[in-house]
Parts: C-alpha cells; structure tokens; sequence
C-alpha cells in the first residue's frame, strides 16, 4: 500500500535557489517565455557594495558627513547539476561556451540576469564577472560558481514580487456632460504593480492621439467629442498588466 503523505519536501529543496538568464540585447527586456533558471541552485547572493566619500568638515558637530557616488550591484550564484544539463534549463555548459566565445570575438559576455531575494526580484543587463566551473568526479556532479556584475545600469530594476495588483484608486464616471467650447477633463489614478505606468486613452475603442497621461484634457469640446471613453493603465513588471477603467459616456452640449 503507497503512503499518503500530507507533506512532500522532495520537490521544495532548491526550488528558493534560482539565477535566471535571458540573451537578448540591451534595448530589448526578455519575454517571461525566454527567462531560463541557469541550473539547481546551492546558494545566491546580491551585493549594491554601494561606493562612498566623506567630507572631514567640522560643519554638523564633529560628525564625518558621507555621500554614496555609486553601487556596484553584484549577483552570485553557486550551483550543482549533473553533467548534461537539462533541456528546460540554461545551463552551464551554454554558459560557460557563451562566455568564452563572446571573449574570442572581443565582446562582452553580456547577459540578462535576474535574482529573487525573498520578496525581492533584482533584474538588469549584466556583464559574467566570474565563472569557474569545477568537475565534481565520481559523483557525476558538475559544481559551478557565477558572478555578474551591471553592464547597463539604465536597465536595473528591483520588484516587490508581494506589491499590491494594480488597480484604480480613481476611476471615470460612468456619465460626463461638458458644453460646447469648454475645457473636457478626465483623470483616473492607479495604485499597486510596478511603477511607472503609462497610459492610453480610447474613444469607442480608438486611441485618441496625444492624451498620454493620467489626465484626459482638451481645451475646448466640440459637438464630435460625445462618445464612450476608457483609459488603459500598463505597469511596468516584466510581464506588465494592463488594466481597463470604467468606459464614461461623454455628452457635449
């Protein structure tokens, strides 16, 4: 007769370790489909190591005033797999020959990373700043240690994996009536997700040219100003929600 186990641990150790990587260049962020967990984790790290000066100026009671100038934002990652890797995985052979040819065409090993610390997922364009593969023997185990360090610094974002969904906090109405000639004003306001957001504004369903912001405003209505409008909220995780506003019935009188 087979157990039935209420608990099964088998399936949650190493399932917390993960470094996930992504090619691409720069200017692209990957698709949730092209992210790769590199290989069954041991242990991770991030470091911001942030760089600091001080000043010796006896100006706020005797105490040494300090000024961050920068971080150097580092992921390490440990890892132990058996010798083939597996086909849903990066992989550290691909890693490994990635970074040699990129070093043999006199490029930079350069890579998307991403690294979940508790609720906390740190992701940007970096660069392999350390890679030392080492045979584990008789085990058939490959032991591995990585380090990436940033390479694009405009592409560096931190998550809150627990943030709230985004949603309206203020929402349009469901009936406007504005007269001929005045100012046509429309706001909405959005909480939770990923900031920043961005926004398109749709008449019967069409983009309306040029409202781009939180705010709908055109100087003075005309009589083909009357229909129904929405506004789409986006977030910007890496996969970004969009959400839609309650569709207000505009009357122009």
């Amino acid at each position: 007769m087979a157990a039935n186990c209420p608990t099964s641990n088998e399936r949650v150790f190493g399932s917390a370790t993960v470094l996930e990587l992504a090619m691409g260049c720069a200017d692209t962020r990957p698709t949730e489909e092209e992210w790769l967990a590199l290989g069954a984790g041991t242990s991770k790290g991030l470091s911001f190591s942030p760089n600091s000066v001080s000043s010796d100026a006896d100006d706020t009671g005797g105490w040494v005033e300090n000024i961050i100038t920068n971080a150097d934002a580092t992921i390490s990652f440990d890892g132990e797999v058996r010798k083939h890797d597996k086909l849903d995985q990066f992989g550290y052979a691909n890693l490994f020959t990635y970074f040699v040819d990129e070093l043999n065409a006199k490029r930079q090993p350069t890579l998307w990373a991403r690294i979940s610390i508790g609720p906390l997922e740190f992701s940007g364009y970096m660069v392999i700043s350390g890679a030392t593969p080492a045979d584990g023997g008789s085990k058939d185990i490959i032991t591995f240690s990585v380090e990436f360090k940033v390479s694009d610094g405009t592409t560096v974002r931190l998550t809150n994996l627990d943030a709230p969904a985004l949603t309206f906090s203020t929402d349009l109405p469901a009936t406007k009536t504005v007269a001929t000639g005045s100012a046509l004003s429309m706001n909405v306001a959005v909480t939770g997700g990923v900031a920043p957001y961005t926004f398109v504004w749709k008449k019967a369903g069409a983009v309306v040219s040029g409202q781009t912001t939180a705010t709908f405003n055109k100087a003075s209505a005309v009589a083909g100003d009357a229909g129904a409008y929405t506004c789409e909220a986006t977030d910007s995780a890496d996969v970004p929600t969009t959400i839609t506003s309650t569709s207000c019935a505009v009357t122009v009188s």
